[in-house]
């Protein structure tokens, strides 16, 4: 995409040098970052008096793997700030934590912080349930340092030219495989300079039939949009404007790209809807040797993979003239406007995303990419020690460097669901129709999506 910003790999792997010499980060901030928005916020910010204790409520959506490192980090807050107490929530299904985040966000209910992808970001900001952070990141520059943040999350993370969050992470998607199963069956590992006809070659030798059933598959494969735009990206496709008003997805670019799928599903690459088997996850019970999974995926997979099996990560495939197929999001942190207490949600938002919060949640553990430059050090010194699978986690923000980072649009939910209920049944194999017909009808959909919400694009 036109607007795309691409995160240096240079900037990433060698941030240690440049912090020990400069003790400040000197990353750009997007072209046409705004000067400073509004007044800030007065010092009580409509929250309880200075030193009157106030209880938080703090959702995260992040499973059991990591409530060990939000217990550490709550732990070293509640040693800051006693009179702030938090009321810590993780709801772990992805379904669960939307259907609460939208019931109450209509309701005016929502938690005082809570995760917030940044896909998410302007959808919530446009409904009016999360604050600007602008008047606060501007009063409290010294402590927020928004030139240590990615460029690209920056802009992800705006509405209308303001901060409407501060970050978690910064992701990709890679190839995780078992390495037991390809000694197993003699394959070579694979390498990070692979395309998609390479690892489609490489599935198919673990691909077995009875009849006409597949019962073994190569890769365990999700469909999320923002991951297979990055795929659309590589073909040569594009998903709107800049400016989101126009549809331009349907393309002969995207058309091949998943005529591609299409065709390599049906050869054995990834299961069809509902025929692998159900309440198991296929890669971590080593039922297909490689698994699409995130760079956030680290904790959970060495939780449930134990020693099971060995195992490491590669880089996402290139498309067939050798571009990159990845697309990058982020985890952030959002206020509530019902917050009643504002300035404590503020205060806590600042440790949450702060070098030493995102060194507790992210660096340390090896989990992802940290959304701080700051906290590259600490991640590269405990890659650096090794003995944690995945081996090659490096590759992750390494292959940043060709990832597409746009902004995503506020009608990104509806836009969501039209990809779930048109395209996800095609590439799954739920829908016979072809690539053709399916991005006609998307088209016509998203079209009519961007109709209905002419009034937040401006």
């Amino acid at each position: 995409m036109a607007i795309a910003s691409r995160l240096s790999r240079r900037n990433f792997l060698h941030l240690s040098a440049g912090i020990a010499a400069t003790g400040l980060l000197a990353a750009c901030v997007p072209a046409g970052a705004p000067a400073k928005q509004g007044a800030a916020p007065a010092a009580s910010g409509g929250s309880a008096p200075s030193g009157q204790a106030v209880t938080l409520r703090f959702v995260t959506n992040h499973g059991e793997a990591d409530q060990p490192l939000f217990e550490n980090l709550l732990s070293e807050f509640a040693k800051k700030e006693p009179n702030i107490k938090i009321d810590h929530l993780d709801i772990g299904s992805g379904t669960d934590f939307y259907n609460s985040i939208n019931t109450q966000g209509a309701g005016g209910q929502l938690p005082d912080v809570w995760y917030t992808r940044t896909f998410d970001i302007p959808v919530y900001a446009s409904k009016q349930w999360t604050i600007s952070l602008q008047p606060y990141v501007d009063r409290d520059s010294a402590e927020v340092k928004v030139d240590d943040l990615w460029p690209a999350e920056v802009a992800q993370m705006k509405w209308k030219d303001e901060l409407y969050a501060l970050p978690y992470d910064f992701s990709n998607v890679g190839i995780y495989y078992n390495k037991d199963m390809f000694d197993a069956a003699g394959v070579t590992y694979p390498t990070d300079d692979w395309k998609w006809d390479d690892l489609l070659q490489t599935a198919l030798k673990f691909v077995k039939k009875e009849g006409n059933d597949f019962t073994t598959w190569g890769l365990d494969m999700y469909l999320w949009d923002w991951v297979f735009h990055g795929i659309m990206y590589g073909w040569g496709g594009n998903i709107w404007s800049d400016d989101f008003k126009t549809f331009v997805g349907n393309s002969p670019e995207n058309e091949a790209c998943f005529k591609w799928f299409i065709d390599a599903r049906k050869q054995g690459l990834y299961p069809e809807a509902g025929a692998a088997p159900q309440g198991v996850d296929p890669f971590s019970a080593g039922l297909v040797p490689m698994a699409f999974q995130g760079s956030w995926a680290t904790t959970s997979l060495r939780s449930t993979i134990a020693d099971k099996f060995k195992f490491d990560c590669v880089a996402m495939p290139k498309s067939p003239s050798g571009q990159p197929c990845i697309n990058a999001a982020g985890g952030a942190w959002g206020i509530a406007k019902n917050s009643a207490n504002p300035e404590q949600a503020w205060t806590f938002n600042k440790y949450l995303t702060s070098t030493e919060g995102i060194n507790i949640l992210i660096s340390e553990p090896l989990r992802s990419i940290p959304g701080r430059q700051s906290s590259v050090p600490v991640w590269n010194e405990t890659a650096a020690k090794g003995g944690l699978p995945p081996a090659n986690v490096g590759i992750f923000p390494k292959q940043m460097e060709g990832a597409h980072a746009s902004p995503y649009p506020p009608y990104w939910q509806d836009y969501d669901l039209a990809w779930t209920n048109i395209v996800v049944p095609v590439l799954n194999g739920t829908s016979d129709d072809d690539a053709a017909t399916t991005l006609q009808a998307f088209e016509t959909e998203v079209n009519r999506i961007i109709d209905q919400n002419k009034a937040s694009l401006g």
